[in-house]
């Protein structure tokens, strides 16, 4: 009985003793990036890698619209290329040779950005090895035992051995979890960003650059420790400040702590930057700043109000899309992302199923959509409700009226 309860409990603690990370390609993990570059909306997953040296499987999902896109792809010597010219999934083989940290480089002829992740094949650590082999004495030692019964000196003895070596592995599975603990101060100081627009007077209709540098608030250094999260390094959020603007994009990680993004903005007037970002043993945060952008009045058109809400009550929004054919795009089956007429607010909640189990390429959720949240304070807000179906983003703008 006490054998099999010490085989139990190690048995578990080595199970519950696996770590995580933000960055992570393993035998049985997978990792998925969004990105948008050259005017395209990818996610990048590199896939699961059960040895090295050996192949690296990087598949680019491409979003529609999607144009005559050559991107190269590169981590450390190896080298690829991939001509996007139609929505869907694009592969490419690399290969890597050795585990640890590695940078995924992709290049377009106007854009380029780094991927960090790390590659890791499962090794027994060492306690596991004593555990494992701690018990396996054990059984070995009770067999003999049992064997040689008649000559009970030698049986006493054998089985002494076992007892020793039983308590030894149950012992050091005790204790795994603190053999194997991180130590790391899981604090970390929030990230303060500096946005930069380029040009310095940019005009409606013509090419943005908006660039977020991060840096740590308490060194001033740059942020090196971006996590992804909901399938992003960060997730940017742009709307001009009559609402007739929306841009849900994911900025390129160019150099370590900068963000960059290029767009087109259509209006004149002032516009609001959002920044959502996570840091390793941190919970998210959110950076902000705004722009203006010069040109003639352009008038912006009367909206009537979707839905009419009570103001900080939780409700239920559900949303009709008219199809069962609706794909995961970030982890979810939809987003749903809402600002007051200020800008001082801005919420992103994601479709009620949350998780999905799906690579992105599958359709399995629809047609029927809820999301749950709530509105701080009465007034008017906007709403931008996103999912994909075949491949496409679908993005549909909703005004709210919130009362009290």
């Amino acid at each position: 009985m006490f054998i099999r309860l010490v085989l139990g409990v190690s048995v578990v603690l080595i199970v519950m003793a696996v770590p995580a990370s933000a960055h992570v390609v393993s035998a049985d993990a997978d990792l998925r990036v969004a990105q948008t570059i050259s005017g395209t909306e990818l996610t990048v997953v590199i896939r699961r890698t059960p040895e090295v040296p050996g192949p690296l499987y990087v598949n680019l999902v491409a979003y529609q619209p999607v144009g005559d896109l050559t991107i190269d792809l590169a981590v450390g010597e190896s080298a690829g290329t991939v001509r996007l010219w139609r929505s869907g999934t694009h592969p490419v083989v690399l290969h890597v040779q050795d585990t640890g940290p590695h940078e995924l480089r992709l290049k377009t002829s106007a854009d380029y950005s780094v991927l960090p992740f790390e590659v890791r094949v499962p090794r027994p650590a060492t306690w596991e090895m004593v555990v494992y082999g701690g018990f396996g004495v054990t059984g070995v030692m009770f067999a003999a035992a049992l064997g040689m019964s008649r000559w009970r000196p030698a049986a006493l003895g054998l089985g002494g051995v076992g007892v020793v070596a039983a308590i030894i592995a149950a012992t050091v599975a005790v204790l795994s979890p603190q053999l194997g603990a991180d130590t790391r101060d899981p604090g970390r100081p929030n990230a303060q960003g500096f946005l930069l627009v380029t040009p310095a007077q940019p005009r409606a209709g013509e090419e943005v650059t908006l660039r977020f540098d991060l840096v740590d608030g308490s060194t001033g250094l740059p942020v090196r420790d971006l996590a992804v999260h909901h399938d992003a390094l960060a997730h940017l959020v742009i709307t001009s400040q009559d609402g007739e603007f929306f841009r849900h994009v994911h900025p390129l990680r160019t150099p370590e702590g900068r963000l960059e993004t290029r767009l087109v903005p259509d209006r004149p007037g002032r516009y609001l930057a959002y920044l959502e970002v996570e840091r390793v043993d941190a919970g998210g945060q959110r950076v902000s700043g705004s722009f203006e952008i010069t040109g003639p009045p352009r008038a912006s058109p009367l909206r009537v109000a979707s839905w009419t809400f009570p103001a900080g009550r939780p409700v239920t929004i559900e949303i009709d899309t008219g199809t069962t054919g609706v794909q995961s795009w970030l982890g979810m089956a939809g987003h749903m992302i809402t600002r007051d007429a200020t800008g001082d607010f801005l919420g992103h909640v994601h479709e009620s199923s949350m998780v999905s189990t799906s690579d992105g390429t599958v359709a399995e959720h629809g047609p029927k959509l809820c999301f749950s949240t709530s509105f701080p304070r009465p007034g008017r807000y906007f709403a931008w409700v996103q999912y994909v179906k075949e491949f496409q983003i679908v993005t549909v703008p909703h005004v709210i009226e919130v009362v009290r």
